[in-house]
């Protein structure tokens, strides 16, 4: 059984532990929106929007949705014309492709891989009934994106960011060289390609991406391939490499984009690492664009739809051994020798080892809950001292959230399983058990108080606290997100004078009575099992 660690010398060092009485996951993955809304679902959302609209009681929110279900429904049925005109045409197949249009957004596409290339144009050598056709399903595409992007500044304009960002994937989905959608994700147009700054610098630089080298120079894939390495201007071979870097002083170097990821286990393992957290970065950034950024500055990136990195990186240590990482960091945190892995905010890098006795998976899910603790504590470039006299629960619940974090092996994301053991200790803890500690005394634990006790007790409550981010994150469809999140920020902020100024209850503006209620209800009525849809 995992021993949860206090916090030591003003340090994160944590243990992320997991219930032994949970059973192992299971199949169905649970995505940001908490599966796709079945047709009776939108139905209902439709008239529940009709009627406040009708009743004069809409709010900002109601008004975006309304506004973006006209903006669907005039899409789709444009659409259908275009298909009948194919079939009249006989153009059977592209009558298929124009009405696979209208399924939702995430079933089309994933923004994370659209291609780096740009949209080719419509062929001119086509029979005139199809060019025509492919013009006109074209122009409406753009049209429609068009307009979404406009919505999406208004949402933002109405301090609803998530939703923005929701309405972004969808404008790249249906036009991929949309300029400012492309560029909020941190493209500029190179020609004929899409490409990120840090991309175009190696491309200056002659280097390519090796999926099992990283960046190197393109000269150099040849003869790494046939097991030569280059190391300070000489080339050796993979052998001699490896003895002179398992001194974690020759440590390999595997850089991406923000993260750069230093390890003596192999250059193999350092880039899968790499690329695992430049994936959850990635999602991340995006989901949670409202902690990282002010109203302003998200308003300029609308604007400017240019987004990009300061240069800076995440620093991860990996260790081939666990007592290398144990002698790392026995002066810093003693019980090193009982966990797998930590953030250390004021080193600014988090530590972890190859543990042979774990899973792939668990392995990952310790990476992704510390790699969440550094995005959020290094959002400034001030380190501060958070949740020693409240509010403590959230640190822990939204790293515990992100252990659920998933990447399958075509590219798809998900988060948030109902199975993965600590969502599934959440619900037994509600539904099961009965145990839910009130919100008002919850989140008035500090953090030595939140991790005293027993380890039964420390157990309840880590569940508890990832129940709630799963909550927060996905009630409604997310009807809490967005204040979540400047929740998040009030915790986060370096400013003195303003962290922790405005409780839980009042961001969100729903007494802590009602969310208790709602957060029982929100597990009691959740299916364990079903389909559901993964995340975008």
């Amino acid at each position: 059984m995992t021993v949860v660690p206090r916090v030591l010398n003003d340090a994160i060092c944590r243990a992320a532990p997991r219930s032994d009485l949970v059973p192992a996951r299971m199949n169905p993955i649970f995505s940001r929106n908490c599966g796709r809304m079945s047709f009776w679902t939108c139905v209902f959302s439709c008239l529940a929007i009709s009627t406040l609209l009708a009743a004069g009681s809409a709010g900002p929110l109601v008004i975006l949705q309304q506004k973006y279900l006209e903006l669907r429904t005039k899409f789709v049925s444009e659409l259908e014309s275009i298909a009948v005109v194919c079939e009249q045409e006989q153009l059977v197949s592209l009558a298929t492709e124009v009405r696979r249009l209208k399924s939702p957004h995430e079933v089309l596409g994933d923004i994370d891989k659209l291609s780096s290339r740009v949209q080719p144009g419509i062929p001119a050598n086509l029979p005139q009934p199809e060019n025509a056709a492919r013009i006109r399903l074209r122009k409406l595409q753009s049209d429609y994106a068009m307009n979404l992007y406009s919505l999406s500044r208004k949402a933002l304009k109405e301090q609803h960011a998530s939703l923005a960002f929701q309405l972004i994937s969808e404008v790249l989905i249906h036009n991929p060289d949309h300029p400012q959608a492309r560029g909020l994700l941190g493209y500029k147009r190179v020609g004929d390609e899409w490409m990120t700054p840090f991309a175009i610098q190696k491309k200056s630089k002659k280097e390519v991406w090796h999926d099992d080298f990283g960046w190197i120079e393109s000269k150099h894939v040849p003869r790494y391939e046939n097991g030569e390495r280059y190391y300070n201007g000489n080339w050796i071979t993979a052998q001699r490499e490896e003895t002179i870097r398992s001194d974690f002083k020759n440590a390999w170097k595997v850089e991406t984009e923000h993260f750069l990821v230093r390890t003596n286990h192999s250059q193999q393992k350092g880039v899968r690492l790499a690329v695992a957290v430049e994936a959850f970065h990635r999602y991340f950034m995006r989901e949670f664009a409202g902690f990282f950024r002010t109203p302003q500055q998200l308003d300029k990136l609308f604007t400017s739809g240019t987004s990009s990195n300061d240069g800076s990186h995440y620093e991860i240590y990996y260790f081939r051994k666990r007592q290398e990482f144990v002698d790392k960091l026995a002066n810093k945190c003693p019980l090193a020798d009982k966990i797998n892995g930590l953030y250390m905010p004021q080193d600014r890098k988090a530590y972890f080892f190859h543990n042979p006795d774990i899973s792939e998976d668990e392995s990952l899910e310790t990476l992704y809950h510390e790699v969440t603790h550094q995005l959020l504590s290094e959002s400034t470039l001030k380190t501060t001292a958070i949740g020693n006299e409240h509010d403590f629960w959230v640190i822990e619940g939204i790293a515990c959230y992100f252990e659920s974090f998933r990447v399958a092996e075509d590219g798809t994301v998900s988060v948030g399983d109902l199975t993965h053991p600590r969502i599934r200790a959440a619900r037994e803890q509600v539904v099961k058990k009965q145990e839910q500690e009130p919100l008002a005394r919850f989140t008035a634990l500090g953090m030595l108080k939140f991790q005293a006790g027993t380890t039964p007790e420390l157990q309840k409550r880590y569940a508890q606290a990832t129940g709630l981010a799963h909550f927060f994150l996905h009630y409604q469809d997310g009807v809490y997100r967005d204040e979540f999140i400047e929740y998040l920020t009030n915790i986060y902020t370096p400013v003195q004078r303003l962290r922790g100024t405005k409780t839980l209850e009042e961001i969100i503006g729903v007494s802590y009575a009602t969310l208790d209620a709602q957060y029982a209800t929100y597990f009691k009525e959740m299916p364990v099992t079903g389909t559901t849809k993964v995340s975008r």
